[in-house]
C-alpha cells in the first residue's frame, strides 16, 4: 500500500469499539476499493474475494486478523 494512500486514510477517526478493531481502518478501505471497483454487489462477494486473495492482500495491508466481515462478532 502506498504511503500517500495510507497517510490519507490514517487521518480518519475509527468509531468502532476498541475490542472490535481487528483490522486496521486503512487496510479496510484498501480492501473495499479493490473489491467494489470491479463490481462486488454485497458482503458475500466481498468475503469471497477476501478468502480467495488473502495471501495477496497481506502483501499490501495488515490482514493478520483475516479479512473484514460484515459483523465484528463473525471475525
Amino acid at each position: 500500500m502506498s504511503n500517500t494512500f495510507q497517510k490519507h486514510f490514517d487521518s480518519i477517526i475509527d468509531p468502532r469499539i476498541e475490542r472490535c478493531k481487528k483490522n486496521i481502518t486503512c487496510s479496510i478501505f484498501f480492501y473495499l476499493l479493490l473489491v467494489l471497483c470491479p463490481g462486488a454487489e454485497g458482503w458475500e462477494d466481498i468475503e469471497d474475494f477476501g478468502r480467495i486473495k488473502l495471501d495477496w492482500l497481506k502483501k499490501y495491508g495488515d490482514f493478520d486478523a483475516g479479512i473484514p466481515k460484515r459483523h465484528p462478532l463473525l471475525n
